[in-house]
């Protein structure tokens, strides 16, 4: 591949700029609602939760030490584009590397648009996980966009921004009117610079489930081995950060003063004796964290639940998608409801708390299968129930289906799983899929056990403004 130029031949010719490395700027960009941008998938907060983008934040430790890095998220400051826009050209980067998404990718590409009119000379890069899938149609169908990243876990980044030849393990980049892409193959396990959490705002995020604040988000690994039809993680395979890397970011975190962190893995449980290990890092360091990760029921055990709440777990998020065996056998789940029933009340016993994720539309989806979900969702001894529609994400079983029998139109690239539902199901109209998504919401949190539940572990006014907040945001969607 032939050399490309550096951030430094560009921002050298830029008048008025100051001496020293390039610039780069880590763009959320700004939407008309409270989108998550997550590296897997986005949609907007169902309720008013949000973290930061986790593509962007270990970007940030990649990038420092080459580059000077700033870092604009337009979404929790609430930023109209065009006072996002008035504040990145006062920065005026030489490149911008931006998040983006299923849910957004129009208006951020929009946005993008006006950015390099205004900034023709600044490298433009688009980082989202489902570029692995359409990377390449995305940049021959956006040629604002030089340069799409497949992997934040890799440092290719920084040599295509200083302008050194590939091949690339990670990029899709705009060669000479080409799009250029490099079959390197990944490794199992990665490792990455420390972060700059300092450059992010964390006291401006939240969520209902953590315990403390300010909290931050910290990624162990990427993808996941196991195969569920209707998720994307899946199809990412499965890479690991071992915990003597992970171990330096949690001592940064502590020396920045926070206590609380969201372990954002896809699957955070999956190996024990790799969980095992980070657990007993942080409890040889002292470093008093409590935190919540998400996990699948079928990797915990008795074993490794007293590990996780000994090293400061107090929250998991478990798929459970359904109250039917057969959706579950369907779409891969690899569980069933009896082991749901018996792995919720093993957290329960262990007083760790569980956020439930259901999914409601899948093809096969009856009334039926739907009203045992929601029957199930209220059985068991949840703090938090979480009900989406069904979505065709990519590189999913569920997506390959849905376009195979002309459930969706073969260019649909866009949709939000919290809107309105894309699919009809079996006897299901989009309606009913709807409308069963409702129900299942309001049958959960209005019950009056379950609101005397959340008011019992009230504890300050702020527990008090985060409950009322968050249920009637959720029951307003």
């Amino acid at each position: 591949m032939a050399d490309s130029p550096s951030l430094s031949d560009r921002a050298d010719e830029r008048p008025g700029r100051r001496p020293g490395p390039p610039r780069v700027l880590l763009l959320n960009p700004p939407g008309d609602k409270l989108y998550i941008r997550d590296y897997y998938c986005s949609f907007s907060s169902k309720a008013s939760y949000y973290w930061p983008p986790q593509d962007l934040i270990y970007l940030s430790g990649v990038l420092d030490g080459s580059f000077e890095v700033r870092v604009l998220d337009a979404v929790v400051r609430r930023l109209c584009p065009e006072a996002c826009l008035d504040e990145i050209l006062a920065l005026a980067p030489a490149a911008v590397v931006f998040t983006t998404g299923t849910a957004t990718a129009r208006s951020d590409l929009d946005f993008i648009g006006r950015l390099k009119a205004r900034l023709p000379r600044a490298r433009i890069i688009a980082s989202a996980g489902v570029l692995k899938f359409l990377g390449r149609e995305f940049l021959e169908a956006h040629p604002d966009v030089d340069a799409a990243l497949l992997d934040f876990g890799e440092s290719d980044v920084v040599g295509y921004l200083e302008g050194r030849p590939g091949p690339w393990k990670s990029l899709l980049v705009r060669e000479g009117g080409r799009i250029v892409a490099s079959e390197a193959p990944l490794g199992q396990t990665y490792r990455v610079p420390v972060p700059r959490h300092d450059l992010f705002d964390f006291k401006a995020y939240r969520i209902p489930i953590a315990k403390r604040f300010p909290f931050t988000v910290v990624v162990t690994s990427l993808g996941c081995p196991f195969r569920c039809g209707f998720c994307t993680a899946g199809a990412f395979g499965y890479r690991i950060r071992p915990a003597d890397n992970v171990l330096p970011e949690l001592r940064r975190l502590r020396e920045l003063g926070l206590r609380e962190i969201l372990f954002q893995d896809p699957t955070f449980t999956i190996n024990p004796r790799r969980v095992a290990d980070l657990c007993r890092g942080m409890l040889a360091e002292g470093l008093g964290f409590t935190w919540s990760a998400n996990a699948h029921l079928q990797a915990l055990d008795e074993e490794m639940v007293v590990v996780l709440k000994k090293a400061g777990c107090h929250t998991l998020s478990v798929g459970i998608e359904s109250g039917d065996d057969g959706m579950l056998e369907k779409y891969s789940k690899k569980t069933t409801t009896a082991e749901i029933v018996s792995k919720v009340g093993l957290l329960r016993r262990h007083k760790i708390k569980v956020l439930g994720y259901f999914i409601l539309g899948l093809p096969g989806e009856t009334r039926a299968t739907a009203e045992r979900t929601i029957a199930l969702a209220r059985s068991l001894p949840l703090d938090i129930a979480s009900f989406a529609i069904a979505t065709p994400d990519l590189g999913t079983r569920l997506r390959a289906e849905a376009l195979e029998r002309g459930w969706i139109p073969p260019g649909l690239e866009a949709w939000d799983s919290t809107d309105f539902p894309l699919m009809e199901s079996g006897g299901l109209s989009r309606e009913d899929i709807w409308a069963l998504r409702k129900k299942a919401v309001r049958s959960f949190y209005l019950r009056p056990a379950y609101i005397l539940r959340k008011l019992g572990g009230v504890r300050s006014p702020r527990d008090i403004a985060s409950l009322v907040g968050n249920a009637l945001s959720l029951l307003s969607k």
